[in-house]
């Protein structure tokens, strides 16, 4: 699927729009009011377009694809019941591990890297023991 980027005026002018917290050529973030408020204009009955539209947003610029994207992601985020504030940004929306568990976690990894090395060892090991058995004769087929 082919993307198309959003024109520099335009990225612009959704730069100032208050209901736009982010915009580049690629992406458009909205604010996490925004996110609510088109959530409960959605299930009144109102369409995507006609949201975007009062909000002061060119539906036509921004695509249907953006729109349909920005649907799915509200419906996601109001059915997980976490907000829709971007936990991207926010360090307290991320599990912190404890350095016990950072420890565990590499002491596992180390282990299976151990694992597998052993294995390498012993196969290279069963083919010297090859290599040694034929003593540098050619093997001959039938």
């Amino acid at each position: 699927m082919k993307r198309y980027p959003l024109t520099k005026e335009y990225v612009k002018e959704l730069r100032e729009n208050p209901n736009v917290e982010k915009a580049t050529e690629w992406t458009v973030r909205f604010t996490p009011e925004f996110k609510q408020r088109a959530y409960s204009e959605y299930y009144r009955g109102k369409s995507t377009k006609e949201i975007f539209a009062e909000a002061g947003l060119d539906v036509e610029k921004l695509g249907e694809k953006r729109l349909q994207n920005f649907r799915m992601c509200l419906m996601e985020k109001a059915e997980k019941g976490n907000g829709f504030s971007d936990k991207r940004t926010e360090r307290e929306g991320r599990a912190v591990q404890s350095t016990e568990a950072q420890m565990l976690k590499k002491i596992r990894e180390l282990e299976h890297r151990n694992a597998y090395l052993e294995q390498e060892n012993d196969f290279l090991k069963k083919i010297q023991e090859l290599e040694k058995g034929y003593n540098g004769k050619a093997v001959k087929r039938k």
